[in-house]
């Protein structure tokens, strides 16, 4: 397990190669299956596939972010706090 995460790496260039819709089930999958504290999963995740809304989260923050503007598909994670869920829940 070690070597896994001493071998890690960030990945910032992005080729324009459409992901299956297979791949993205596994990444669902494997985020769904994090471990978090006693089990509550404190966060949603939200699969963003298009350009226009990529290019607005690209700029969503003055820096780290730009990459996404070039990538075919992001995974969001939105940590939600105690009162967050409700808020949430009651918009749907």
């Amino acid at each position: 397990m070690i070597e896994l995460l001493r071998k890690r790496r960030s990945i910032r260039e992005f080729t324009a190669e459409v992901i299956s819709p297979e791949a993205i089930q596994i990444l669902i999958e494997a985020a769904l299956r994090a471990p978090s504290s006693r089990g509550n999963n404190p966060w949603e995740f939200v699969v963003v596939k298009d350009p226009d809304l990529l290019i607005k989260l690209s700029k969503a923050k003055q820096h780290g972010s730009d990459f996404l503007k070039n990538t075919p598909l992001a995974l969001l994670l939105i940590k939600l706090l105690p009162s967050t869920t409700m808020i949430l829940w009651n918009r749907l």
